[in-house]
């Protein structure tokens, strides 16, 4: 089991110190700071004067309806639509990051980035502002060869492939697209990063235990295993009034749960919208907008040093969703 250092949904799986020693090895001195502060902060144990770690919503947008997802509840996804995030307002972000030496950036929340024609641009414009570790999180279903060739020339660090299933029939019941195809795909990326002798980007197959999936863990890490550098499995997430039938079997609400992203990351939505993290509920806790706040400034600001407060003391007297959100993460047992 992963520990508070790792992630708020609590990741279990193969991380190792074989794949920190590949990034260490390529970006150097200042990576390894980076992850030296990335785990005190984690452990809120310290609050740094800019985020570690901008994760940027470009769209809102899926080509997929996964069943545990936003995207697959045609009540919410509509809610998530906020058009494309402007390359003005994007540069914007990345010169104030700049300014901050902020270390990392992730393109995805709830959207499918290869859906933007200009993704290699903006990942090319992420490293000319000076991000050091530049991950890409996809399901893979756009993932074509002259994508895969241009994406292994854009200076990505990690590539996370979204995938859930280790086969046809429970992908096309999880996730409703073309399995075969996926791994098509990411066999193709991984065939031509071997061929051009490349170690980044870092690669990993990451897999939700909903229902469908948890019965079999086994299969997934013998499939992607082979192929990906990392496998990791993510505890469930309950959108409540929507997903609640999914929870996996023999499993219970997840007691350990201590969320730590308000001492690492924002997420930026299209609309420029500031989250302070990834979950599902987190559309509710709106921070700040980059149209007219600096992100410094809503990252130390009030409504983040009050978050911060109540979740160390468990007490969510002015913030119910994080709460919610507490409630509705789901561990196998």
């Amino acid at each position: 089991m992963a520990n508070l250092a790792e992630t708020p949904k609590r990741i279990v799986g193969n991380r190792t110190d074989a794949t920190e020693s590949i990034l260490a090895g390529e970006l150097g001195s200042r990576y390894i700071e980076y992850r030296k502060t990335w785990v005190s902060a984690s452990k809120r144990e310290i609050v740094t004067p800019f985020p570690l770690y901008i994760q940027i919503e470009h769209s809102g947008k899926c080509n997929l309806r996964c069943v545990h997802c936003i995207h697959g509840q045609e009540n919410l996804k509509n809610e998530y639509s906020r058009g494309v995030l402007s390359m003005e307002l994007y540069e914007k972000i990345l010169s104030e990051a700049s300014k901050y030496n902020c270390p990392s950036i992730s393109f995805h929340n709830n959207d499918e980035p290869l859906l933007l024609p200009d993704l290699e641009l903006r990942i090319a414009m992420a490293k000319k502002y000076g991000f050091i570790d530049i991950i890409l999180v996809t399901n893979g279903t756009l993932l074509t060869k002259e994508r895969a060739d241009s994406l292994l020339k854009s200076g990505l660090t990690k590539i996370n492939f979204s995938v859930d299933c280790a086969d046809a029939e429970t992908y096309k019941k999880v996730r409703g697209g073309d399995f075969n195809r996926v791994v098509e795909n990411i066999d193709y990326f991984l065939s031509q990063k071997k061929k051009l002798g490349l170690k980044l980007p870092i690669t990993r197959a990451t897999c939700v235990l909903s229902k469908h999936t948890s019965k079999n863990m086994d299969r997934f890490q013998d499939f992607w295993g082979k192929r990906v550098d990392i496998v990791e499995f993510q505890n469930f997430q309950v959108l409540r009034g929507f997903t609640e039938h999914l929870s996996p079997e023999n499993s219970g609400r997840d007691e350990s749960f201590a969320c730590n992203s308000p001492w690492q990351q924002v997420v930026i939505r299209a609309n420029g919208d500031v989250l302070p993290c990834c979950s599902f509920y987190s559309k509710e806790l709106v921070v700040g907008n980059v149209n007219r706040d600096t992100i410094h400034d809503i990252w130390n600001g009030e409504a983040m040093k009050r978050m911060r407060r109540e979740l160390k003391s468990n007490n969510f007297e002015f913030n119910p969703f994080c709460k919610s959100c507490s409630e509705t993460f789901f561990s196998v047992k």
